[in-house]
Formats: structure tokens, C-alpha cells, sequence
């Protein structure tokens, strides 16, 4: 019985992969007749507008499939100028950055790294991909930006008062010599 469980799903495997294959040919059919449409409306409106006297816009296509040097090159050089370019990635972690310091100014208690992740991305409308990583660099930053306990986060206002304990600590450890130099006087 399993034999021929076992061929059933063979012989069905071939039939997917039959029907995954014509699919696959008329999307390019139609995708190929679309480029060709679209090739032809290039090409009347071209002539409409050589016809009418207006400016002639190169299309995408046309200026794919021509070199260069014979495209006219103003209309080439014009065309690139004007293609918008995608935000760099320093520009949106900058602007992360700054808005995780902003935040955190303005809390006055440690915040869970979750609910800042989420106030900076419904703010810049940025994704952060690692929370602990993107905290790291702003800690670099700003280094009144602390790290009082796991996940938490927080704005230090005053660098002198994350010193205190160290200067304490120091004190302390002065104190019993001198309250030993004290006892021998006496």
C-alpha cells in the first residue's frame, strides 16, 4: 500500500512542477507583451510631440537601449540628475540617535529598551534592527546616556553625580587610616 502511496505523490510532483512551468510561461508571454506595448506608446508619443513642437522626454526605455554618445547626452545627464536618490543609512540612525537622546531627556526614570524601541520607531518611522547594538552607539554618543540595569535606559543630567560613588568610595578608604592616625595621637 505504501508503494503506491509513494507514486501517487511522485506523479503529483511531476504534475506541479508541469503546471508551475506553464505559469511560469505566460507571465512571461504577458510581461512581454506589456514591454512591447509600452515600447509602442513611447514611440507615438514621441512623434506626437516632435509633430506639436513641445519637448521630447526620453523614456526609460529608450535610454536603456541606446548608448550614450548617441542619446543625446543633455537629455541623459538631465535625466540623472533628476533621479532621486535613497537616504543613507547614517542619515536614519542619526536621526534614531538623536531622537532615542530626545526621549530619554525627557524621562525622567530608567525605560525599558522595548518601549523605547517603540517611541523611536513611531517617531522616525525607522525599523531598529538590534536594539542593544543601535543603544550601544548612542551610548557612544552621548555619555550621559546609561545603562543602570539589563535593558533598562536612561538620561544622566549631570556627569558629577555618576562620580559621586567613586569619590565615596575613595573617601571611605581614606577615613580609617586617618581615624587610625587619630587613635595614635591620642
Amino acid at each position: 500500500m505504501t508503494i503506491n502511496e509513494r507514486m501517487a505523490l511522485k506523479i503529483r510532483l511531476e504534475q506541479l512542477e508541469d503546471a508551475e512551468i506553464r505559469v511560469i510561461q505566460e507571465f512571461q508571454k504577458e510581461r512581454e507583451y506589456i514591454f512591447k506595448r509600452l515600447r509602442e506608446l513611447d514611440e507615438k508619443e514621441g512623434q506626437q510631440a516632435k509633430a506639436s513642437g513641445k519637448p521630447e522626454y526620453v523614456s526609460f526605455n529608450t535610454l536603456a537601449s541606446v548608448p550614450p554618445e548617441t542619446s543625446g547626452g543633455e537629455v541623459l545627464t538631465k535625466e540623472r540628475k533628476v533621479r532621486k536618490s535613497r537616504p543613507s543609512r547614517r542619515s536614519k540612525s542619526g536621526k534614531m540617535r538623536e531622537e532615542a537622546i530626545q526621549i530619554l531627556k525627557e524621562v525622567s526614570e530608567p525605560i525599558r529598551g522595548a518601549e523605547l524601541q517603540r517611541m523611536i520607531e513611531e517617531k522616525t518611522g525607522f525599523k531598529i534592527a538590534n536594539m542593544t547594538s543601535f543603544m550601544k552607539s548612542v551610548e557612544k554618543l552621548d555619555p550621559r546616556i546609561r545603562k543602570p540595569d539589563r535593558g533598562l535606559y536612561q538620561f544622566v543630567n549631570d556627569t558629577a553625580n555618576t562620580e559621586e560613588p567613586h569619590q565615596e568610595m575613595e573617601q571611605n578608604e581614606h577615613e580609617p587610616e586617618e581615624n587610625e592616625a587619630v587613635a595614635e595621637q591620642k
